[in-house]
């Protein structure tokens, strides 16, 4: 991974106000920029918060999550939970475990956790992380001004819980703040994985020789 930058601008936006409980989306196309807003999110909240800094890929700072068991272990952290549709598919996530995760995401207020996630769409994330989402980013574009490259986002509430997006803010992100703070070639290599799965079953004990008397 690429070194941090040496003064990234640690602090919130007025409105990003977000707690234990909290479920925040970043959403748009591959290369857009979703990933670094989440991760730059997750960074700030855990300093500010003063939380561990989880993630399903590598980020600065932070402790690896690979199985829904660590999930279901948070206590006290924000996850960054990078392109959240590969683990929990609007249509395809539908195995007890993953049930059972869901419901468990209810009772993340009480444990302490804030959710960042990124996926491409809104709509292609599991109905039930949807509802329990209140806050939306959306990638808007780019610029460069005087040498400069900066990401636009769109900020949005979603505060019935219906799918209905509501627009409040429209800022930008100056992209060179926050150079190295996860590894963007993270899923180039073999065995990269995005997906959060069950963990592996214990392989099964070998059976004793019965000895003949």
């Amino acid at each position: 991974m690429s070194v941090v930058s040496a003064d990234p601008p640690l602090r919130l936006l007025p409105f990003e106000r977000y707690y234990p409980g909290s479920f925040v989306g970043v959403f748009g196309a591959l290369r857009s920029g979703k990933t670094l807003m989440a991760c730059r999110l997750g960074l700030v909240l855990a300093r500010s918060l003063g939380l561990d800094l989880v993630s399903n890929i590598p980020v600065a700072g932070a402790r690896r999550v690979a199985t829904l068991d660590d999930l279901a272990a948070l206590r006290g952290a924000v996850l960054v939970w990078d392109e959240v549709q590969v683990s929990l598919d609007s249509r395809e996530w539908a195995s007890e475990a993953a049930r059972c995760l869901t419901r468990d995401m209810i009772l993340w207020g009480k444990r302490g956790v804030v959710c960042v996630y990124t996926s491409p769409s809104f709509q292609t994330v599991d109905v039930r992380l949807r509802r329990l989402t209140q806050y939306v980013y959306v990638t808007a574009g780019r610029f460069r001004r005087s040498g400069v490259d900066y990401a636009v986002y769109r900020w949005h509430e979603h505060p019935y819980a219906d799918d209905v997006l509501v627009e409040r803010y429209r800022f930008a992100l100056r992209l060179s703040d926050w150079y190295g703070i996860y590894d963007t070639l993270y899923g180039a290599s073999p065995g990269d994985t995005l997906a959060i799965l069950p963990a592996p079953a214990p392989a099964p004990a070998p059976a004793l020789a019965r000895r003949r008397g």
